[in-house]
C-alpha cells in the first residue's frame, strides 16, 4: 500500500529543451520528448528552488518596506505612538538585515530568470529607499551636521 506524504522528493525545473515545467521523476519530456539525465534534472531544479526562494525573499522585502510607512505615520498618532515608533524602528533595521541577507545569500547567482532580475531590482530598490529614509531621518533629527 503506497503512503501519502506531504514531503515528497520530486522537484520541478525547466526542461532543457523546450523550458516547460516538469518534475525530476520524468524520464522523458511529456511536451517535446526530450530524455532527462536525472543527475541533471535534480541539479536544474535544486537551482529552480533556489531561483524561486530568492525571488520570494524579494517579495518580503517589499512588503516589509509598505510596512514601514504605517508604521510610520502611527508614530505621530496619540495613545498609538509608541507602537508605531517601536515597528517603525523594527521594520526598518530588519529591512536592513533581510536585505544584506538576501545579497550574501542570493547576490552571486547567474541566471537569464526574468523573475530573479525582478527580484533582484526588487532588492535594490528596498535598499535604496531604506537608505532615503535613514537620511531623512538623519537630517529631521539631527540636521546637517558634519
Amino acid at each position: 500500500m503506497g503512503s501519502l506524504s506531504l514531503s515528497s522528493h520530486v522537484h520541478v525545473f525547466p526542461c532543457p529543451n523546450c523550458r516547460e515545467t516538469i518534475n525530476t521523476s520524468m524520464q522523458e519530456c511529456p511536451f517535446c520528448s526530450t530524455p532527462i539525465d536525472g543527475a541533471a534534472a535534480e541539479t536544474a531544479a535544486a537551482e529552480t528552488s533556489r531561483i524561486s526562494q530568492a525571488c520570494s525573499d524579494a517579495s518580503y522585502l517589499k512588503i516589509m518596506l509598505g510596512i514601514l510607512l504605517p508604521f510610520g505615520v502611527l508614530i505621530f498618532v496619540p495613545i498609538l505612538g509608541m507602537i508605531g515608533l517601536f515597528g517603525f524602528v523594527f521594520v526598518k533595521y530588519a529591512i536592513l538585515v533581510m536585505t544584506i541577507r538576501w545579497w550574501v545569500k542570493y547576490g552571486k547567482i547567474k541566471t537569464t530568470d526574468p523573475d530573479f532580475s525582478k527580484a533582484r531590482g526588487t532588492t535594490i530598490f528596498v535598499a535604496a529607499i531604506d537608505v532615503l529614509v535613514v537620511a531623512f531621518l538623519h537630517v529631521y533629527l539631527f540636521g546637517l551636521r558634519v
